[in-house]
Order: structure tokens, then C-alpha cells, then sequence
């Protein structure tokens, strides 16, 4: 079994409305997932536009800006 590493840039935009460098690392790493999957239940394609912790369920953030929406990174994906 061959083991791969897989290596790609981040961009380095703020977080909408965070400052906390490790909710920062986590949103832009799935933001940056979401340009090359498309995430799914069963064969239904979902749209993802945020995330929790799991030492806090209680808060969501948000993955992304206002002016940007996850519509737009799903829409042009057909099943």
C-alpha cells in the first residue's frame, strides 16, 4: 500500500467575522476542499455553507462571505 501526500495552497483571506486562527485554518481548509468535491447524502448533492465544532455544536460558522455563496460552487455540478 503506497502511501500519497496531497499538498495545495490556501488562500489566505480572512474568515467572515473571525479572528481565531484555528477556526480560520478550518474554514479555509474546507473551503478549499469544497474547489474539488462535491459533498453528498446518499445521491443528493448538499450544499455546505457552514461548520461546527465539536467542543461547541451549539455555534455555527460560517464558510463563507456574504457576497459569496456556496450556490455558486455546487451549481454547475449535475449529478
Amino acid at each position: 500500500m503506497a502511501d500519497y501526500v496531497f499538498r495545495y495552497r490556501l488562500d489566505t483571506d480572512q474568515a467572515p467575522g473571525s479572528n481565531d486562527p484555528v477556526l480560520e485554518m478550518i474554514r479555509t481548509q474546507l473551503e478549499n476542499i469544497l474547489d474539488v468535491v462535491v459533498p453528498v447524502e446518499g445521491r443528493r448533492e448538499v450544499k455546505i455553507d457552514g461548520f461546527k465544532l465539536l467542543r461547541d455544536r451549539g455555534t455555527i460558522y460560517r464558510l463563507f462571505s456574504h457576497e459569496q455563496e456556496s450556490a455558486d460552487v455546487f451549481g454547475e455540478h449535475p449529478l
